[in-house]
């Protein structure tokens, strides 16, 4: 059976999966955390690739699918999914994905805090909210400033939310989809899917592992 590598977007760990994988009990899977700090793609890539192996499928939400794009090409994984994730071309970063950049930038070894989750971003039930606030952490800005190495051979395999605000980087990626007719899943829910709507997250995935076992 296909192993699940899963890998959280900015400001959030493992635990951002946690719902995930309680619907995906009989599918194996594995959460990890990105490392904080003075960081780069690379520390990153060795991290998936620490528990990943050719046969794995990576699963990346927002940021965490620029990882799993780069990780991909790295260490010879066929099919990756992505949860509300840009879709980079090879030399491409993940700021290049937000338009662009502004005149000036932080230094690459600043965290950038997190914002709280709450009714602005989907979020309704207190207690959801208030486990999420809890666990939210600075994300490094440096990752964002490193070009990626794509694989045009890997299968890709996209999801995007419907609620999710224009100015997010997935936004355009899903645009680009349409004007191309390329197919994808859509959730019906805000940017945070894994946490949002986990059962809707375990379809696609399940899809997708049906998928690479074809």
């Amino acid at each position: 059976m296909t192993d699940l590598v899963l890998i959280p977007g900015a400001f959030r760990g493992a635990w951002s999966w946690d719902l995930v994988r309680r619907e995906l009990v009989d599918v194996p899977s594995v959460a990890v955390d990105l490392p904080s700090g003075d960081v780069s793609m690379v520390d990153w890539i060795e991290v998936v690739a620490a528990v990943a192996g050719e046969s794995s499928i990576l699963v990346g939400h927002s940021m965490g699918g620029v990882v799993a794009q780069a990780a991909a090409a790295s260490i010879g994984v066929r099919s990756i999914a992505l949860v509300d994730a840009p879709v980079l071309a090879s030399g491409q970063c993940a700021l290049d994905a937000s338009g662009p950049a502004p005149p000036t930038l932080p230094d690459r070894a600043t965290q950038i805090p997190a914002t709280p989750v709450g009714e602005h971003n989907g979020f309704s039930d207190p207690d959801l909210v208030a486990w999420v606030n809890s666990r939210l952490a600075p994300t490094p800005f440096g990752p964002t400033l490193d070009p990626i190495v794509v694989d045009p051979g890997v299968a890709v395999h996209a999801a995007f939310c419907s609620r999710t605000p224009d100015h997010f980087p997935a936004v355009a990626t899903r645009r680009r989809f349409d004007a191309a007719g390329m197919r994808y899943s859509l959730i019906d829910c805000h940017h945070d899917a894994p946490l949002l709507a986990p059962r809707a997250v375990e379809d696609f995935l399940r899809g997708v592992v049906a998928q690479s076992r074809i």
